[in-house]
């Protein structure tokens, strides 16, 4: 048995995985750039070379006992090469690995949103139409001295013109999804009296411009809280903060818990949705956590910016 031989080939498998599943993930997550991924695929080749020469050297200094031994640094060289031909075609290996995944999650998108875009098309009467009516309604309502009834047609208008406009797009600005956000939490607010025990905050940080994500992403979750978490007999709460930094975004919704013998609602269709579409975008590279107990429930998201993919 060729011990060097085998312990070589060990080396060799073990440079290859190292690179597919440490180095280079780190590098397609941005963490190294170009230069310093090259600079850890050189170091840990010449420590993996070291490490089989010396291994070499003393199983034949132990095997080759009346021989004299000596460590030739040469060898070195000569291993590194061979290493870095397995480190190299780690790296095409990873790439092509990368290539594929990606396409494969486009195609999914791509599917999802002609899913979501039929089933959308399917659930709505001429929405061209609808808009329309809604404008119409809204200058009545105007003509009429009717502030509130003109306020709610205004905020359904503008959650509407969004849905026909960005039904059918791959991402959004992060600044218009919070347009979206804000109109339907306005217009769920004038279901409520002045009396009624209910606050609501909506507080946003950070570059809102430049943050692309799929849209409707948010909504499901500020659906859940507006169903599950306002009640008009009850005190309500709904807090919800929305912060950018660092290229990531985290978004915090806490509200009441007023169905708490109903909280699988909280995950039902729309969530499980938003789950499905955060695991085709985001590969797993993203925080989803709920935490709730007999007063609040809390929805935790962080997200990366998907610029980088979409530029």
């Amino acid at each position: 048995m060729d011990v060097p031989l085998l312990f070589g080939t060990f080396i060799n498998i073990l440079l290859f995985y190292a690179n597919l599943f440490l180095l280079f993930p780190q590098y397609s997550l941005k963490r190294f750039n170009v230069l310093q991924f090259a600079i850890w695929l050189f170091i840990l080749t010449i420590v993996f070379s070291v490490i089989e020469n010396t291994f070499d050297y003393y199983y034949a200094v132990n095997y080759f006992y009346n021989e004299k031994i000596v460590f030739q640094f040469e060898e070195i060289i000569t291993t590194s090469f061979i290493n870095l031909f397995f480190v190299i075609l780690s790296v095409l290996y990873a790439i092509i690995r990368a290539w594929v995944r990606n396409e494969i999650v486009a195609r999914k998108l791509i599917e999802e949103n002609l899913k979501l875009e039929l089933n959308y098309l399917k659930s709505q009467i001429s929405p061209h139409f609808l808009f329309n009516s809604l404008n119409y309604l809204y200058s009545i309502a105007i003509k009429n001295d009717d502030n509130e009834t003109a306020a709610g047609l205004s905020k359904l208008s503008t959650l509407m013109r969004f849905m026909l406009d960005k039904s059918n797009k791959t991402t959004v600005k992060l600044s218009e999804e919070i347009e979206y956000l804000e109109s339907y939490i306005e217009l769920q607010k004038l279901r409520f009296l002045d009396e009624d025990d209910l606050t609501v905050s909506f507080k946003t940080k950070g570059d809102t411009e430049d943050f692309i994500l799929p849209p409707f992403l948010l909504i499901n979750f500020v659906e859940n809280a507006f169903n599950h978490g306002v009640d008009y007999k009850l005190s309500s709460v709904v807090n919800i903060n929305l912060n950018v930094y660092e290229n990531t975004l985290k978004f915090t919704i806490e509200n009441s818990n007023h169905a708490l013998k109903k909280t699988k609602e909280h995950t039902g269709i729309g969530l499980k949705n938003v789950k499905k579409r955060l695991e085709l975008l985001y590969s797993g590279n993203y925080k989803l956590e709920t935490k709730y107990n007999s007063q609040k429930y809390v929805v935790k998201l962080e997200i990366k910016n998907l610029n980088e993919r979409y530029k």
